[in-house]
């Protein structure tokens, strides 16, 4: 079915509500700020499709804070920790 479009006035529409805001997005961003050098993020799920959600955060978290992050998971837990840009794959070296 192709798309309908239609034109109407803004007071005869809802207004725009904001997006649900993920609260443990804030949380994460909080506390990889805080990771110290050489250390790895711990994050406990609960369960396999909460593990891959909290990897997909953890991407969202390090885009948000501008940088590179590697993330795994063993069972219920994901680990992460700031890529090391020495052996980042595809992205030639600064110099």
């Amino acid at each position: 079915m192709p798309l309908q479009f239609s034109q109407r006035r803004a007071e005869d529409v809802p207004s725009a509500t904001a997006g649900k805001v993920n609260p443990d997005l804030g949380r994460l961003i909080y506390e990889m700020k805080q990771l110290a050098p050489g250390m790895v993020l711990e994050i406990e799920t609960e369960g396999g499709k909460s593990a891959r959600s909290t990897k997909m955060l953890v991407s969202k978290a390090a885009k948000v804070l501008d940088t590179q992050w590697r993330h795994w998971s063993e069972g219920d837990r994901v680990f992460a920790q700031p890529a090391d840009p020495s052996k980042r794959r595809g992205q030639a070296k600064k110099t």
